[in-house]
């Protein structure tokens, strides 16, 4: 035999391999790939949305959702009112309008579940049921666009079927699985090869657990070992460079995304090696990025050190949250819980108007000045990123801060084992379920966080024995638990989940008392801000609130829905006369109005009064020029790489939030008496000082 005709029956055989290997994935439904069990490795388990409804304040912000950007979006402009997910424009030539639109529709959809709203629900269905009813023989969701680019761009399913495993939370329809289950297996497993495609593997295991088909394990393992230990992807977001901790440059989104994918793989997998990678990427974004709010700094990358002029995108919010969720099921750890409640009650609501009309693409700690050209940050300096609207900047954020809320309300209640149930996270709510086929109802009674009292009232149908699962913050040291309005002996420590195994009855209350203590955070620069249990304090400053005429042009905001200046109506530059020992002597708690709307200035639920001083020198920049920076495609090894330049300029009028003064000596004042400002949340403030200057010598100065 030739051995021309040896390496043509060679071909032959890999070809008819390939082609037997190929049909068997898509035979897939056999018994042979179905597990007959699914081990599960996690701490808690995710509960169905259906059995959790949001009250109180959480209740009012949903509908604010609902009567705002969530329910409205269209009012938006491009591409919410046109292109994307099962919009008019049936097909697209950028893969764009698709990650966005995949944003809202989620954010809508899962609004819609938990306020029972036919509108949101019907609204978000009218983009999913179309798109899926529109797949051919080739089992592709989506435009025929993203099939035939190099660049594969499967990263906008990720986003959208986010929207899909909601859908069959609550509907339990079949065709969703099958739709979804068809078009994993019918792609190329190296479309899934690219940085932000490889985010599949989050719902891919969904699917898993919901089939039991193990060839979509295997498709998610392969997935994550391709782009963790073989070289495809150069940047810091695989398992090396999660462990290795120092300061990196890379998109703060894309982080956030990739870095919770091993923590997923773990509670389905049971290995460590998965956990350990992402349980890493959490600590070095504590060490070297986390901001007094609570959310990462990325302006878009992440930047160190995160400092008084630090921002993050809104869409950083809803990704670091909701990463941290999957640890926190994976391991029960507190401090997740209490890292998702500090970015929701901080950074969350200080991005948006308490109407949740208007959000800001880039937000953070201080900013005295909210205009067209106000963004301080180098990335864009000089634009309209840190002004209010609908869509001022980029479409991401307008799409993904209606996941926000949302998602925090939808894992407030979680199960440990079949009979135990989880308050996970705290807020106004109650959950409905069965345990042991019995109904069982707990509401949770509480202002939390404007309060530190939390009352669970149980109403089983009938007496039914199970473990009720609670959390003591690490912030709180003294907390107090009661049962039955009885004192329990127990002692409870900071930093733990606690269980309570009884039979309860109808009426049975279990009470927490969670004492919050003002602590004084220090922050690059000599700055220091004020918290107090998980709520970080800002200073009160009088907003000016400016609409703006919608460009028609543009077409990104409407009369119902504008664009906004905010500028300053009082003084904001004062340095606090605090000391760190026995600070709660020298302030003054207030308890004001309650307001189901607590999320603007006017009607913040609580205030602290604080010694200050006002700082002459420490004023607005003002420039007619400046030096921006942006990401711009550069050439390398081949392939096209997006890099920050910083050499951008332009000329204008623009007026900027400054950094903190260097206070050398008490000489820099107009007098020796000192003042007294008012605190409030954090996300009640728009305009705000959150990092002050520490005042020096302040052994010297009288209260005025």
């Amino acid at each position: 035999m030739s051995m021309k005709r040896v390496c043509i029956t060679f071909q032959y055989i890999i070809v008819i391999s390939c082609f037997l290997l190929f049909f068997s994935c898509k035979e897939s439904g056999d018994k042979d790939t179905k597990a007959k069990q699914i081990a599960y490795h996690g701490e808690f388990y995710q509960l169905p949305i259906s059995e959790t409804k949001p009250r109180g304040w959480l209740k009012q912000y949903l509908i604010n959702q609902k009567n705002g950007l969530t329910g409205h979006l269209e009012e938006a402009g491009y591409p919410f009112d046109s292109a994307g997910w099962g919009q008019k424009v049936a097909d697209s030539s950028s893969w764009w309008p698709y990650e966005q639109t995949g944003y809202w529709i989620d954010g809508m959809l899962t609004t819609g579940y938990l306020l029972d709203d036919d509108f949101l629900i019907n609204k978000a269905k009218s983009k999913i049921y179309p798109v899926l009813e529109k797949t051919g023989k080739d089992h592709f969701i989506g435009p025929s666009y993203l099939t035939k680019k190099k660049n594969k761009h499967r990263w906008v399913h990720a986003v959208y079927f986010r929207a899909l495993m909601r859908e069959y939370e609550v509907t339990k329809d079949s065709m969703i699985l099958q739709k979804m289950k068809n078009f994993y297996l019918y792609q190329n497993e190296e479309n899934f090869y690219e940085i932000r495609d490889q985010l599949n593997i989050e719902s891919i295991l969904w699917l898993y657990q919901k089939t039991k088909d193990t060839i979509l394990y295997e498709l998610a393992i392969n997935i994550y070992n391709k782009m963790n230990y073989e070289g495809f992807i150069d940047r810091p977001v695989t398992v090396s460079s999660f462990l290795e901790s120092k300061p990196i440059y890379e998109h703060g989104v894309t982080y956030n995304e990739i870095a919770k994918l091993g923590s997923i793989l773990y509670m389905y997998s049971g290995d460590r090696k998965y956990l350990k990678p992402s349980m890493a990427a959490y600590d070095n974004v504590d060490k070297y990025y986390l901001m007094v709010d609570g959310v990462n700094v990325s302006s878009e990358h992440l930047r160190t050190p995160p400092d008084a002029l630090q921002t993050h995108e809104t869409c950083d919010i809803a990704d670091y949250s909701w990463s941290l969720g999957y640890l926190l099921m994976a391991t029960a750890k507190v401090s997740y819980a209490d890292k998702i409640e500090k970015a929701m009650f901080n950074a969350a609501p200080g991005a948006v108007t308490s109407d949740f009309k208007a959000l800001q693409y880039l937000s953070g700690p201080n900013q005295v000045i909210l205009d067209s050209t106000s963004n301080h940050n180098k990335f864009f300096k000089g634009n309209t990123a840190m002004m209010f609207g609908p869509n001022q900047f980029t479409e991401c954020c307008p799409g993904n801060v209606n996941r926000i809320m949302p998602n925090y309300v939808s894992r407030l209640w979680m199960k440990e084992n079949e009979n135990g149930i989880v308050a996970a996270m705290y807020g106004p709510s109650e959950w409905y379920g069965k345990i042991n086929g019995i109904r069982v109802n707990i509401k949770e009674n509480t202002r939390y966080p404007f309060s530190e009292d939390i009352e669970f009232e149980f109403s089983p149908e009938k007496p039914v024995d199970f473990s009720f699962v609670f959390r003591i913050p690490e912030w709180c040291t003294t907390p107090e638990v009661k049962i039955n309005g009885m004192v329990s002996k127990k002692v409870y420590q900071s930093g733990s989940y606690y269980s309570i195994q009884r039979n309860f009855v109808e009426g049975d209350k279990i009470t927490l008392s969670l004492p919050q203590r003002v602590q004084l955070s220090k922050w690059p620069n000599n700055g220091i801000a004020v918290e107090r249990g998980p709520l970080v304090y800002s200073l009160k400053i009088d907003e000016n609130w400016q609409a703006l005429e919608p460009d028609k042009k543009k077409a990104r905001s409407t009369k119902d829905f504008p664009a906004y200046h905010v500028t300053a109506g009082s003084d904001w530059n004062y340095a606090l006369a605090l000391e760190e020992a026995d600070v709660e002597d020298q302030i003054e708690i207030i308890q004001e109005k309650w307001d189901l709307n607590p999320w603007s200035a006017n009607t913040a639920p609580i205030s602290i009064k604080v010694p200050a001083k006002k700082i002459r020198d420490w004023k607005m920049i003002e420039k007619d020029t400046v030096f921006y920076a942006m990401n711009v495609p550069i050439q390398n090894n081949g392939k096209t790489v997006w890099k920050e330049r910083s050499d951008f300029k332009k000329n204008g009028n623009f007026s900027f939030t400054p950094p903190l003064p260097n206070l050398k000596s008490i000489q820099d004042f107009e007098d020796e008496f000192l003042d007294t400002i008012t605190l409030i949340p954090y996300g009640s403030a728009k305009l705000r000082v959150t990092i002050f200057p520490i005042l020096p010598n302040k052994d010297t100065l009288e209260l005025n």
